[in-house]
């Protein structure tokens, strides 16, 4: 497209050229004779004034013609100048410099296509946590952030083509590369060399990216599929972040096998498979049970007992942790309501946080239930602020404007625990289970959860200790100040008749199970 339109702007000016380098003969051709037949006398003396006024007019005409192809000259030229930088700027993204989408995936599959024996790789690269980055300093400091990128793309790879495919997402091309394994190591060198420090509008930052890699011919041919493939890879690193995978064919059937879990999980919702086990929640004395935290379960009739870690990911992926989250809520609750004198919790993804009428839903089904807000507990992690909006503000504060109880889950675990803590108030804070299993023999991990307690008694927040799984790391949660408490010492996850017990019970079979 951009090919025929210079070649329109090339035969307009071709033409215009043309009609005035004839206009000029013409002109000249006439003076020429004028000047030959006065010369040999072959005109009448009576002519000779007409003829020199005729002479002078040709040549002011002959001027004429020259300033005004001078002028069409200069706009056709200026035009030309117009639409090479409007192609120009077409092809480079104006925040980084890197090609547009469409001119890098034109440029991919013309080196792809071509029949040779070189090997080219294809990265997808991802930079980590933009959104974050912008909400916190600004889309400035984002472009910036992104230019600085790919300035050390260009440094650390210099034969690569580099592309912008949209927001956060780019694309390098690497031509004649040796093997896959060289590939790799050169993609590891770029995010290890981006986690340097930079400077970012006056700010001193270490940025962070993930990689996909797949490689042509080896993996495919198609640069369409090539393209999918390195996708695929760069959605699989982004499970740990900061890393680079290269394609592989069991991918592909890990692919295959989340779609049909997929399908098969919008079928269970509907076929009654799902269920919800509960694990108790102990007051201070450790016998009382104050609360359950609900866990589903998954039980299929061909593949038994499928893990929540495996399924619940799965549904993130795709629409259906809506329908699962919903199911959950609505069952919770009506569990709730049979079991009246206790707080039932809900673990809550980052992504049903982001649905606009989360809170809604969730105060819609309490009021038709007739449940307390109070006895609902949501839990939350960290992860929901890596990517913490309006929206998830708005839910987060419509439900405790409600009664909700919202608790920060695996509190410290993260890496900056301390900012969510003043982004938002929370009821109860639990502790990461693995320091309440390090506690016995770190004082650095006592001396934190100790910290911890004191702090939320200053903000007036309880705080819960999960993972207990002996009594001596239930004493030393005690001592450091924490109010209530979860894990297998004090019941495994359960059907909720088998959990729900009298005090006594309850104590004599935690006594009969320690003899």
């Amino acid at each position: 497209m951009a090919l025929g339109k210079q070649l329109q702007t090339a035969l307009s000016v071709s033409r215009r050229v043309s009609l005035l380098v004839g206009a000029l003969a013409a002109s000249c051709l006439a003076i020429a004779l004028a000047l030959m037949l006065a010369l040999h006398g072959a005109l009448p003396s009576s002519w000779q004034p007409s003829l020199l006024a005729g002479l002078v007019s040709e040549t002011m005409l002959l001027l004429l013609i020259v300033v005004i192809g001078f002028v069409l000259v200069r706009k056709s030229l200026a035009l030309m100048q117009g639409e090479a930088h409007a192609e120009s700027s077409a092809r480079i993204d104006p925040v980084t410099s890197a090609l547009t989408r469409a001119d890098f995936l034109d440029e991919l599959r013309r080196r792809v296509q071509i029949a040779d024996d070189r090997r080219h790789a294809y990265v997808m690269l991802d930079l980590d946590h933009l959104k974050a980055l912008n909400d916190t300093f600004g889309h400035a400091a984002g472009d910036e952030a992104l230019a600085q990128l790919v300035r050390i793309c260009h440094d650390e790879l210099p034969g690569a083509v580099v592309g912008r495919l949209g927001g956060d997402e780019f694309a390098l091309l690497l031509t004649d590369c040796a093997s896959r394994g060289e590939v790799v190591q050169a993609v590891k060198a770029l995010l290890d060399r981006l986690r340097q420090p930079v400077q970012i509008n006056g700010r001193t930052m270490r940025l962070s990216a993930t990689a996909g890699i797949a490689m042509a011919p080896d993996d495919t041919h198609i640069a369409l599929e090539l393209v999918n493939l390195a996708d695929l890879a760069l959605y699989k690193a982004k499970q740990a972040r900061g890393t680079v995978l290269s394609y592989n064919a069991r991918m592909l059937v890990d692919d295959r096998y989340t779609r049909l879990l997929a399908r098969e999980l919008r079928a269970a919702i509907y076929l009654n498979q799902l269920d919800m086990h509960y694990q108790p929640i102990v007051a201070a004395d450790g016998v009382e049970q104050t609360a359950f935290e609900a866990l589903i379960r998954w039980h299929h009739p061909l593949r038994g007992t499928i893990p929540p870690a495996e399924f619940i990911s799965v549904a993130e992926q795709s629409t259906l942790i809506e329908e699962v989250g919903e199911w959950v809520i609505r069952r919770v609750i009506r569990d709730a309501v049979r079991y009246g004198q206790y707080q039932f919790g809900i673990n809550v993804s980052a992504v049903q946080l982001k649905q606009p009428g989360f809170a809604a839903f969730v105060t819609g089904e309490l009021q038709a239930a007739g449940l307390p807000a109070t006895r609902l507990v949501l839990e939350i992690t960290e992860t929901v602020f890596l990517d913490f909006g309006s929206v998830e503000r708005a839910n987060l504060e419509g439900l405790r404007a409600a009664g909700v109880m919202i608790v920060l889950d695996d509190f410290g675990s993260g890496f900056a625990s301390l900012q969510y803590l003043r982004k938002f108030r929370f009821d109860c804070l639990k502790i990461d289970k693995s320091y309440v299993h390090a506690a016995g023999s770190s004082d650095v991990d006592m001396t934190f959860v100790t910290a911890i307690t004191e702090l939320a008694r200053a903000l007036g927040t309880r705080v819960l200790a999960e993972g207990v799984e002996t009594e001596e790391q239930y004493l030393l949660m005690k001592a450091a100040g924490c109010q209530r408490f979860q894990g297998y010492y004090f019941g495994r996850p359960a059907a909720l008749p088998e959990l729900v017990v009298s005090p006594a019970a309850l104590e004599r079979e935690r006594r009969a199970a320690g003899g």
